[in-house]
């Protein structure tokens, strides 16, 4: 190797003064990560490098249709079928509620527990001091406040419908105004006549313990979070192809003197604009000389199974995904030919709701709890969980899957059964038969819906 090569950055620029150009026509993003950052000229503590750590997550879903899919479930067997109330006050208690929250209450705190393991609720209080008024506010709107040294409390936190525009803002035009966070006092009864509080309510805080963390905490996800951000590059990848009319990658030669950096540029882009689109599914490679002839060559390079790779790769994205989620695969439509029956389906959806599902709605209750006791109200809230039958019982996946009867028995209804009490033949058979009209169902469905 000639000594002038061993230089840094000798070899790359003379490969450009030679004539040969690799443009990458890579974008890779980084995956969100955790981080909790203090700056000494900011009220509130930087959720993730750039404070934009819960933009990225919803982001997450926004370019992962089975992602999306899953916290959407999650997010409905939540909410459940509603509150349900017990104790000596129940009147009292669903008057106070039904008064204090809105219609979508339950809609908006429930996708915040799916997406987060996290939600905030605003409140507001009487003139008594009771609390009389509970609002959810988007869970990436809130900043936390700095921790008091002497009392290890977070005191106040902080909202913004626009964290991009207000971290990098130090002062604000009137336009901007309507993004310069606003302060909110942490829950703290003794403060509700402050004038703070008066304006904007106090915060209540649910969130799930994170090792490490002091002000925020982590997705429960958080294992698949890089395999989300494979699943949007897959699909990515596959919209650019269609854009660049299934190009791949691309060897173009030009005989022509391309050394001078201006024209070189202008000649990249035009290659840039005609042959990637948007985004970049490969890598333009560009050669360039002087020569005889004033030809230009274009020569399509292989892409290497690429298209078969990325679907067998998209299976194993879809298993991790659901694996972090601890969805049984049936749910979300994943594998349904497996051939679980319907009582074993059933005791899949019952454990994923009391592994899952159940603690997300403790969460809630026990802070809807925690403020019917501090307003005197005697009585205690639970959410009606949904029937196992909601998410089983459709048309296609019933018809693969399950016998009537085992449909039937999702549904919590009793087996089909003949004039003589017994066992319908229909029963033992697939929905699809039934359908298709291969079975004839009228004479026993008169009867069982009398006996159901």
């Amino acid at each position: 190797m000639a000594k002038g090569n061993s230089k840094k950055g000798k070899s790359i620029k003379g490969l450009a003064t030679s004539g040969i150009e690799i443009v990458s026509l890579s974008n890779v993003d980084q995956a969100p990560v955790v981080s909790e950052r203090i700056q000494r000229s900011k009220e509130w503590v930087f959720f993730g490098d750039d404070n934009l750590y819960p933009n990225k997550v919803i982001r997450l879903a926004d370019n992962s249709a089975l992602h999306a899919s899953i916290v959407e479930i999650k997010a409905r067997m939540v909410a459940g079928n509603g509150f349900v109330f017990s104790g000596n006050q129940i009147e009292e208690a669903e008057k106070f509620m039904k008064d204090a929250i809105g219609s979508d209450f339950l809609h908006r705190v429930s996708t915040d527990l799916a997406m987060f393991t996290a939600f905030y609720l605003n409140v507001q209080y009487n003139r008594g001091g009771e609390i009389d008024t509970i609002t959810p506010l988007d869970y990436s709107f809130v900043r936390s406040g700095k921790m008091d040294h002497v009392t290890r409390k977070v005191a106040s936190y902080w909202m913004s419908t626009r964290w991009d525009i207000a971290t990098r803002k130090h002062a604000y035009s009137p336009e901007d105004m309507i993004y310069k966070p606003i302060e909110i006092l942490a829950f703290d009864p003794k403060m509700f006549r402050d004038k703070t509080s008066k304006e904007n309510g106090q915060l209540i805080v649910s969130k799930k313990y994170s090792p490490g963390k002091l002000f925020y905490s982590d997705v429960s996800y958080r294992g698949a979070i890089n395999w989300i951000e494979i699943a949007g590059q897959i699909s990515s990848f596959h919209k650019a192809q269609l854009e660049n009319g299934m190009t791949g990658n691309v060897h173009i030669h030009i005989n022509s003197d391309l050394t001078d950096d201006k024209k070189r540029k202008q000649m990249l882009q035009a290659l840039n604009d005609q042959y990637t689109g948007s985004k970049n599914a490969g890598r333009i490679f560009l050669t360039y000389g002087v020569g005889d002839a004033n030809k230009v060559e274009l020569t399509p390079l292989s892409d290497t199974g690429t298209h078969q790779a990325l679907s067998s790769l998209s299976d194993n994205v879809n298993q991790e995904i659901i694996s972090a989620h601890g969805m049984p695969k049936q749910l979300v439509g994943v594998d349904v030919k497996a051939g679980l029956g319907g009582l074993q389906l059933r005791e899949a959806i019952e454990m994923f709701q009391e592994i899952q599902i159940q603690p997300l709605q403790n969460q809630l209750t026990g802070v809807i709890n925690d403020i019917l006791k501090f307003n005197d109200i005697d009585a205690e809230v639970k959410i009606s969980p949904l029937q196992p039958a909601t998410f089983i019982l459709d048309t296609e996946l019933m018809k693969l899957t399950h016998t009537v009867d085992e449909a039937r028995e999702l549904a919590n209804s009793q087996a089909l059964v003949d004039e003589n009490g017994k066992p319908d033949e229909n029963g033992s058979k697939l929905l699809i038969e039934v359908e298709n009209g291969s079975r004839d169902t009228d004479s026993t469905d008169s009867g069982s819906e009398s006996k159901s």
